[in-house]
């Protein structure tokens, strides 16, 4: 299985939708109109919960075109097989005012979801995409990246990756809430 990650550019708005338009989502059906939207929005939960996928899927295809939704992509041959929601910690609008006081005036790149096809779960793609992402965004000068993983063995909440994911590449744990643990990997000498 030779496995292929590729930061996804503009012109791949129709892989990463057709790769979500034909995933199962059944253990978590409500993801399926997602599209990975859900930290790009400041939409309270009613107003989630009212959003018709093709918005989202619509909104999702504009943002990867204008370059404001960004991640990864995992390939095997020319299939898809895995996503990443990685950007610039100021795209999730959702989260900003939770990780202003980490991010202060630094450039901060930040993980929010794994999407792996189930025939690839339990295979290291999510950790090679992490791997990818942390190389990118180290590359283009970024001080550093946070990651938010949710520690569950429901399987829902592990769409953050896994705890031990962030450790192995040099994250450390800065803040605990509840069962989200904040990480952070400095790309910069100096304080954390």
């Amino acid at each position: 299985m030779a496995i292929r990650i590729e930061f996804m550019n503009p012109s791949q708005s129709h892989i990463f939708v057709d790769y979500i338009d034909h995933l199962k989502f059944g253990h978590a059906p409500e993801w399926s109109t997602c599209y990975c939207r859900y930290y790009h929005t400041k939409a309270d939960q009613d107003e989630w919960m009212m959003r018709s996928g093709n918005l989202n899927r619509n909104e999702a295809i504009m943002s990867i075109k204008e370059g404001s939704m960004q991640g990864f992509l995992a390939f095997d041959g020319d299939t898809c097989i895995g996503w990443l929601n990685a950007n610039d910690a100021s795209a999730y609008i959702r989260i900003e005012e939770d990780i202003k006081p980490i991010v202060k005036d630094r450039k901060v790149a930040c993980t929010m979801c794994f999407i792996i096809h189930p025939e690839y779960r339990n295979k290291g793609i999510a950790r090679q995409l992490l791997s990818s992402a942390v190389a990118h965004f180290r590359e283009l000068g970024f001080d550093g990246m946070l990651g938010m993983p949710f520690v569950s063995n429901e399987f829902q909440k592990q769409y953050r990756g896994t705890l031990n994911m962030y450790k192995e590449l040099g994250y450390k744990e800065i803040e605990v809430h509840e069962n989200v643990h904040v990480m952070w990997i400095n790309f910069k000498g100096g304080v954390e």
